[in-house]
């Protein structure tokens, strides 16, 4: 009889050591799961002097990379890398850009407004008549310091590079480029494109526009 007892109490001993040893393994495989989402996604480490300076967009759009950043008025530092914002357009001063092409006139006034937004409007006019128009906010991407983007002036037949600032929204997509260095009569330039996400809209090939340059 005491045989008896003895095997049972060893048989439901080794059972409530399975039932132990199997709770910790499911209790222990969600902490590791966590810890696995938690350093493939790491949130980005982005330090910021004055948050006024810079669009929240901007802002937004660093965690696409990998790098410690810190934003300290007109320059970031990218890890150990120092890269200075656009200043080819000074602070809150006006600037006018104009072309002619045929009848068309094309007229942009920008103004930046901070290290990231131009204030914009452009008037397209259509023999001395205004057909077109477009006002708002464009913004620099985020990315910008991978390199600045070339465009052809077919008016001087060299080319310049030129910082984009950039409208997105349900209706709209548009590009304003300010070039960074100026003409051979010392024009700074710029050129301006833009369509409609309802293409019906498109009124305009802007595709054509010619390079403004600065009144």
């Amino acid at each position: 009889m005491k045989h008896t007892i003895y095997i049972l109490t060893f048989v439901f001993g080794l059972s409530s050591c399975n039932n132990q040893t199997t709770e910790k393994s499911v209790n222990k495989n969600p902490t590791d799961t966590s810890k696995t989402l938690t350093n493939n996604n790491p949130k980005p480490d982005i330090n910021i002097k004055e948050k006024s300076q810079y669009d929240q967009t901007f802002i937004d759009g660093l965690s696409e990379y990998n790098e410690p950043i810190k934003l300290i008025d007109n320059f970031m530092l990218i890890g150990n890398d120092t890269t200075y914002f656009p200043d080819d357009l000074k602070l809150d001063k006006e600037y006018i850009f104009k072309a002619n092409n045929g009848s068309q006139k094309f007229v942009l006034t920008v103004k930046r407004i901070n290290e990231t937004n131009l204030k914009f409007n452009f008037q397209l006019f259509e023999k001395n008549k205004l057909s077109h128009t477009e006002t708002g906010e464009a913004i620099l991407p985020s990315l910008f310091f991978l390199g600045p983007e070339g465009e052809p002036d077919i008016q001087t037949g060299d080319s310049f590079f030129s910082q984009e600032y950039l409208k997105k929204d349900n209706s709209i997509w548009l590009c304003i480029k300010i070039g960074m260095d100026k003409d051979y009569k010392g024009k700074q330039r710029a050129k301006i494109t833009y369509r409609y996400t309802d293409e019906s809209k498109q009124t305009s090939n802007f595709e054509e526009c010619p390079i403004l340059r600065l009144e």
